[in-house]
């Protein structure tokens, strides 16, 4: 145990070096990608941590947090999560994972948020000109991860963006990358990930310009400003203070550096009972805290066996609260066979 606290010490004071060389800048950096719908957390176990599951994170999920962590699976997995977003927005999220062998595993990936049809509006008429708009984004991701030895894993992730605005459409490639590490001490591990890597995006097509001014003329626009997709760099440490064969309970801890806003910290927490030995069932609960947001989430699953232990029912919930905007619920489901 006094390894592992002091392994903590210095993941905490990596952590601080990592801020210092690459320092936090705020609101100056809000806005600036595009593709805003790739941040939209994937898996109600991994949202009800407070996203700290870079290096916890062990099913299909992974594909979203950190591929490597496909690897870490015992089994094959399948899973979707429909996520409430804000306005009435809906996300949906499909994933799954099958190991090619001991050390192998692929993944794939389907992410999908639509807002339906959207009133068009000018200055002049604020409640409509009776025409709409439709606004999706979808998500197509696939990923292989190895386990070169017996502490040491990657993966990667490739990902196919489409997203369209009315007229305008944009399409492209996006890669993920990420690594996990066990330690030798206990359970400890540290995992490093990097989301949504690629070259800068752009909208295609051909739009009206509309209102009043110079700028606003009514001619038609096709060429359009480029920005970065949403990259997320993310380190965690992981441990089971707790584990043996009829509960365990998980901690984690997060670096997260996006390129479109403040660095972050994260805590995460999980603790999982079994039923019984004959009924090995288990109950699951969650919580987690995002330090600089403040953002606090938790939540709650269950795992059961059926037909012996061949398959698993996986269910899980998990509530996020962000200051000023309101709660996001997310509901899983999966299944491990």
């Amino acid at each position: 145990m006094n390894s592992a606290l002091i392994l903590i010490i210095i993941f905490i004071s990596t952590m601080e070096v990592y801020a210092q060389i690459l320092p936090a800048f705020g609101d100056e950096r809000i806005g600036i990608s595009i593709g805003s719908a790739l941040k939209i957390g994937a898996g109600a176990r991994a949202t009800g941590m407070g996203e700290s599951v870079v290096s916890v994170i062990d099913d299909a999920n992974a594909m979203y947090w950190n591929p490597a962590g496909m690897t870490q699976s015992k089994s094959n997995h399948v899973v979707f999560t429909q996520t409430q977003w804000f306005t009435g927005l809906q996300h949906r999220f499909a994933s799954g994972l099958y190991k090619l062998d001991d050390e192998s595993s692929i993944g794939f990936s389907i992410a999908n948020l639509n807002a339906g049809s959207i009133k068009v509006t000018t200055e002049f008429r604020p409640f409509g000109t009776g025409e709409t708009i439709n606004f999706g984004t979808s998500a197509f991701s696939f990923g292989y991860a190895r386990q070169f030895t017996e502490q040491f894993s990657a993966g990667i992730t490739v990902r196919y963006l489409h997203e369209q605005v009315g007229k305008l459409r944009m399409n492209g490639v996006l890669f993920d990358a990420g690594t996990f590490y066990r330690t030798g001490l206990g359970t400890s591990r540290f995992a490093v990930a990097i989301s949504n890597f690629g070259g800068k995006l752009s909208p295609m097509g051909t739009i009206r310009n509309q209102g009043t001014g110079p700028n606003f003329n009514g001619a038609e626009m096709s060429a359009f400003q480029s920005f970065d997709p949403p990259i997320n760099f993310r380190i965690g440490f992981a441990m089971e203070p707790i584990l043996d064969s009829m509960q365990s309970w998980t901690v984690s801890l997060q670096l997260n550096h996006p390129n479109d806003n403040a660095e972050n910290y994260s805590l995460g927490t999980e603790y999982a009972v079994t039923f019984s030995e004959a009924f090995p069932a288990k109950a699951i609960i969650r919580g987690g805290y995002i330090i600089g947001p403040g953002q606090i989430s938790g939540g709650a699953g269950i795992q059961v066996p059926i037909s012996g232990m061949e398959y698993i029912l996986q269910a899980d919930y998990s509530y996020t609260n962000i200051s000023d905007l309101g709660g996001i619920h997310r509901f899983t489901l999966g299944m491990l066979f």
